[in-house]
């Protein structure tokens, strides 16, 4: 198969704090004021793509899953 055709991701098993120092920017971030492109849907794409690209514990998944309810009752 050639690097450019589609198929499963491979989730990046990380260090742990590089998850966890994101989560924390994501949990700071969704509180602050939306604006027209740092809106409802770009943290709902930054947090799935996190809940997807990586090997995360039960806890991570925990709080993207609250950040993902934050976010969705934002609107988008």
């Amino acid at each position: 198969m050639s690097p450019n055709a589609a198929g499963p991701r491979q989730r990046i098993h990380a260090w742990h704090g590089v998850v966890e120092a994101e989560l924390d920017h994501l949990e700071w971030a969704t509180r602050q004021p939306m604006n027209a492109t740092l809106n409802a849907t770009y943290w709902r794409r930054r947090l799935l793509d996190i809940k997807i690209g990586f090997e995360l514990t039960q806890q991570q998944i925990q709080r993207i899953e609250t950040l993902l309810h934050r976010v969705g009752s934002l609107g988008s």
